[in-house]
């Protein structure tokens, strides 16, 4: 389970569609992803086709383009688009991980960034399988904070509340294995440490998606104690460092997902 985990229904329709009103606070708040653990995903070469599935303000698909590939960036938040289309290097398209508006065998990776759990993997899935090649990837990737560091672990709990478990996280391993449309899934896991000062902490807070949904009341009592937390914890001018685990997760299309995609009509509909 990340931070963003979505909870029960009707719940998690709401958290998930509440990303789209705190677009600058995400993409200012949330940290970015490690080149290694893309480059472990991707591998070294320069050019591929890639997707950024649920791709938010660009954050993980500025880092593939960086890389030197082709990104195409696609979410259903067109306020999370706007960002994104900001960052040089990146086409973007409004979509669902559910219906890509791509075609048939059109990229050589798709990437997904502290979004797949979010997903209805029954039906996200298959969508992926067909457009991607043959010989190409999916990479799974979540930002978890490392709540060993106590000041961390108070900041986790004021952004989920009392009813946060330490250390529940999305595991998507048993959905990949399950898939008949995937083989060869590994796993790897990257260090890295985010930079935050005073209003960055508070952007942070502010860009998940159980904080989003408050009251306004609820929403500026988190707030204050975030504040805080930023107040008896910091040591300014030097930012506070927040480290994080990038676990991430790759797998290659089955022999079975190949022959699909070959029965399947050329083009996908656009949305």
């Amino acid at each position: 389970m990340t931070t963003d985990d979505p909870g029960s229904e009707p719940a998690n329709e709401a958290r998930a569609k509440s990303f789209g009103a705190v677009a600058a606070a995400y993409d200012a708040g949330r940290p970015t992803f490690p080149g290694e653990a893309l480059t472990w995903i991707l591998g070294r070469g320069r050019g591929l086709q890639v997707l950024d599935l649920g791709a938010g303000t660009g954050k993980l698909a500025a880092v593939a383009a960086g890389l030197g590939h082709d990104v195409v960036a696609v979410d259903p938040s067109q306020e999370m688009l706007e960002v994104c289309r900001r960052r040089p290097g990146i086409d973007t398209m409004v979509g669902a991980a559910e219906s890509i508006p791509l075609a048939h065998a059109s990229v050589d990776a798709v990437i997904v960034g502290q979004a797949f759990h979010w997903f209805d993997h029954a039906r996200a899935l298959p969508e992926i399988a067909r457009v991607l090649r043959p010989n190409g990837v999916l990479g799974l990737l979540w930002n978890n904070a490392d709540t060993v560091v106590p000041w961390v672990r108070r900041m986790v709990h004021a952004m989920q509340g009392s009813d946060h478990i330490a250390g529940d996280r999305f595991d998507p391993m048993p959905i990949l294995l399950q898939s008949d449309l995937f083989a060869l899934v590994e796993t790897a896991r990257f260090r890295h440490w985010q930079d935050l000062d005073r209003l960055g902490l508070r952007q942070l807070a502010l860009s998940h998606s159980r904080i989003a949904v408050l009251t306004e009341s609820r929403r500026e009592a988190v707030l204050d104690q975030v504040n805080a937390l930023y107040d008896t914890t910091a040591r300014p001018p030097e930012p506070l460092r927040m480290p994080y685990f990038t676990d991430c997760y790759r797998a290659r299309p089955s022999d079975l997902a190949n022959y699909r995609r070959t029965l399947d009509a050329p083009v996908a509909p656009h949305l």
